[in-house]
């Protein structure tokens, strides 16, 4: 793992990866990190560290996660900072009735 002194300028990572379980999206930074029990409470909407009036992205895209009927999970990150990762899979079946 980096230290964000290490690091130097704040910086956000992002990768994205396909296999045979689905597509894989992380976006790490070099940022504060998360506080205890945040890991869950940051999809809320409204929560933010920056004041009232924000937080409304990630609770966007834990909606657009489920509505693809993948997950989004907050960590703290190899960067120092936080690190999310959404999972979508690639194929659904859909059953006609």
């Amino acid at each position: 793992a980096h230290s964000r002194a290490a690091v130097g300028r704040p910086r956000v990572v992002v990768t994205a990866r396909a296999d045979e379980n689905g597509l894989v999206l992380r976006v790490s930074d070099t940022g504060p990190g998360l506080g205890p029990g945040d890991t869950d409470s940051v999809f809320e909407r409204g929560w933010s560290t920056r004041g009232p009036g924000r937080g409304l992205g990630l609770a966007l895209v834990r909606q657009a996660a489920h509505r693809g009927r993948g997950t989004v999970e907050a960590a703290q990150g190899p960067y120092g900072g936080a690190e999310f990762t959404v999972r979508l899979p690639l194929h659904t079946t859909e059953v006609e009735t």
